[in-house]
């Protein structure tokens, strides 16, 4: 089978599967260091794994190979809500008592739902 048969869902959840995963092992290792915020680890994770993200996304799962500064531009705009939202999310739900790597968990099963739809009908019509 190859990547032109496969449906655009399941490269999504593939690459995103697997950049959720490098997101993850990232924050954990950064906060394990214990030497920066937790808002500061989970920026600098999900920066490595949402430029792996891009690429990817672009190219494999929604076949764009124009690369637009319109495209970009949306990107950054929802990385940046998203990112925004996370560090917001863990820190708070952190200070209750949920483990931050539970509140990452929670906040990344949010994001994908709203991206998968914003990518597909929007970032890389």
């Amino acid at each position: 089978m190859t990547g032109r048969n496969i449906p655009n869902s399941i490269k999504y959840l593939f690459v995103g599967g697997s950049s959720a995963l490098l997101e993850l092992i990232l924050f954990r290792l950064i906060v394990s260091a214990g030497t920066v915020t937790l808002a500061l680890a989970n920026v600098a994770a999900v920066v490595t794994a949402t430029t792996y993200n891009y690429v990817l996304n672009k190219r494999w799962s929604f076949n764009s190979r124009k690369w637009s500064m319109r495209s970009l531009f949306l990107y950054l705009l929802l990385f940046a809500f998203n990112t925004t939202f996370s560090s917001i999310f863990i820190t708070a739900t952190s200070e209750i008592g949920l483990p931050p790597t539970c509140a990452k968990l929670i906040s990344m099963s949010c994001i994908v739902i709203w991206n998968y739809y914003l990518y597909r009908n929007v970032v890389f019509k």
